[in-house]
């Protein structure tokens, strides 16, 4: 197969490696009984290998399986020594390269690896000669130049040569583990993005959160009301059809009481949780009145709504957690979707919370995507609110660098292009967290790339919703075991040689004996 990524062809051709190396038919089952061998890592095989290596002084194999034998040992300086000596006497043969390369990575001799892979990190380049490579020498290559770029903290190049993996061979476990490195490297690359931007981001200073203290439950109309402070989101479908059917006039005044209770017992609640003793379902009544509210339309509670996004941050974090960012646009949007003046004057309000704000801008998003008529009306709400951005200071205690990038992501998937020349006004003035949106560039460049995109959102019903969340959020899920990679990973027993015959489905279990799936085990050494 050809790949347009690379300047070489890549067979799987299951002769080619053996022809490559020299290896006969009669030559093969002795090398894979050594194979075996040294995955055993019995220390009495030592002096067979030792044995062969002397009988055949021209395989490399051997010796690499000499070395493979030792780290199964773990014995690392003589797995260095072998494969040293595997390179003394077979300096062309890739699989000793490749040891010498993981060895460097392992011991963060970065720069060493070029010495070995060469400046480029190209196969092409390091064997100009060859114009055919097996899939078993081009992936372990790719995966050695992927260790390399993310430890230099070139992840450009790292993903370069992943997604030729990710087309070549996606299942094979060097492909997983290039995959687990990028990602780290990434996250170390935000990090770091973070780290700067925490010294030049703008954040508005919130007010601290009113304690009062009392610790008296409030009286309500309805006790079917009591179950929000005894159920967290697995409340079910029939508790929740129970209080929609009551009257909505007495229903919503206690959906409101609930709200002030979560005020005026904030130090109450925010004692328990700081003695260790939060528990999900006595604090998931903030997030079931909010909801409730919603679910029944009651427009008039705006007021109450961002009477309680105007709260402190430690209140928001202790009722709302990751549902502010997730879920709380639903409500607000079925509540407040048509009173777009009241939720603009609350962006306006000094000291709010970032994700309170972004919450109403991110509602806004959705009535623009659900509603198409009313998208002329979002951008001009949009245009409002960041002309007040640009003409506000800083003293103004209402400028949130982090909150205007989240907004212009917003912007972005309403394709929104129209507000560019405000847009760019807003990186002018140096108000963007642009870890969060991009810079200028990245942003005007992100309005052509749009096309086909869709942010629109399914509104959900208060007990699908609750569904959604039971069945989407990790907090809810049993965790898979994420495999852990060690040396050993980096030190396979390269340059296999393979049997033409008979063939093995890549499904089929591995005829080494392991157990696993041929395609993850021996075809990929």
């Amino acid at each position: 197969m050809k790949y347009s990524e690379t300047s070489y062809t890549v067979t799987t051709d299951p002769e080619f490696l053996n022809e490559l190396n020299g290896i006969t038919p009669e030559l093969l089952p002795k090398l894979e009984r050594f194979h075996q061998l040294a995955l055993k890592g019995k220390r009495s095989s030592i002096q067979l290998f030792l044995d062969a290596i002397e009988q055949y002084p021209d395989i490399p194999h051997l010796k690499n399986y000499l070395s493979v034998l030792y780290g199964k040992l773990n014995e690392a300086k003589k797995v260095y020594d072998v494969n040293d000596w595997l390179i003394a006497e077979h300096p062309h043969y890739l699989f000793g390269k490749l040891n010498k390369a993981n060895e460097y990575f392992i011991n963060q001799e970065y720069d060493k690896m070029t010495s070995v892979l060469g400046e480029e990190m190209d196969l092409k380049a390091l064997y100009p000669d060859r114009d055919l490579f097996h899939l078993n020498e081009v992936i372990p290559f790719f995966k050695c130049a992927v260790l390399y770029f993310t430890a230099v903290d070139n992840i450009e190049q790292a993903e370069i040569r992943y997604d030729i993996m990710c087309e070549l061979d996606p299942e094979a476990d060097d492909t997983e583990l290039a995959h687990k490195y990028i990602l780290a490297a990434r996250m170390r690359a935000a990090q770091k993005r973070y780290e700067e931007e925490q010294r030049t981001k703008i954040s508005v200073i919130t007010k601290p959160q009113e304690i009062l203290s009392t610790n008296q439950t409030p009286e309500f109309i309805h006790q079917e009301i009591e179950w929000l402070y005894a159920n967290g989101m697995y409340i079910g479908r029939e508790k929740l059809s129970a209080i929609l059917s009551l009257p909505k006039p007495s229903l919503v005044q206690d959906l409101e009481r609930v709200l002030q209770d979560s005020i005026d017992r904030f130090g109450y609640f925010n004692a328990l949780s700081e003695e260790g003793k939060w528990e999900e379902e006595e604090f998931t009544f903030v997030i079931h009145a909010v909801s409730l509210l919603g679910e029944i339309g009651a427009t008039d509670s705006i007021g109450v709504i961002l009477n309680v996004l105007s709260q402190s941050d430690e209140y928001l974090n202790l009722y709302f957690g990751d549902f502010i960012t997730y879920g709380l646009w639903e409500p607000i949007y079925k509540i407040a979707g048509d009173q777009l003046e009241a939720c603009k004057q609350f962006m306006f309000r000094p000291g709010m919370d970032t994700y309170a704000r972004t919450t109403i801008s991110e509602m806004c998003v959705q009535i623009a995507l659900n509603h198409p008529e009313r998208r002329s009306e979002v951008m001009d709400w949009y245009g409002d609110v960041i002309r007040y951005f640009l003409d506000s200071n800083l003293e103004d205690n209402v400028i949130d660098s982090d909150l205007i990038g989240l907004m212009i992501c917003d912007v972005i998937d309403i394709k929104g292009s129209g507000l560019l020349p405000q847009i760019e006004q807003l990186f002018e003035q140096g108000i963007v967290s642009i870890g969060i949106c991009g810079n200028w560039e990245e942003v005007s460049e992100a309005f052509k790339r749009l096309k086909g995109i869709d942010h629109k959102k399914e509104i959900l019903s208060i007990a699908d919703r609750y569904e959604d969340i039971l069945s989407s959020w990790a907090g809810y899920q049993q965790q898979d075991v994420t495999k852990k990679y060690t040396e050993d990973d980096l030190f396979m027993p390269f340059g296999t040689p393979i049997k033409a015959e008979p063939k093995i489905g890549r499904n089929e279990p591995c005829p080494c004996g392991s157990g696993k799936k041929y395609k993850k085990c021996c075809l990929n050494k």
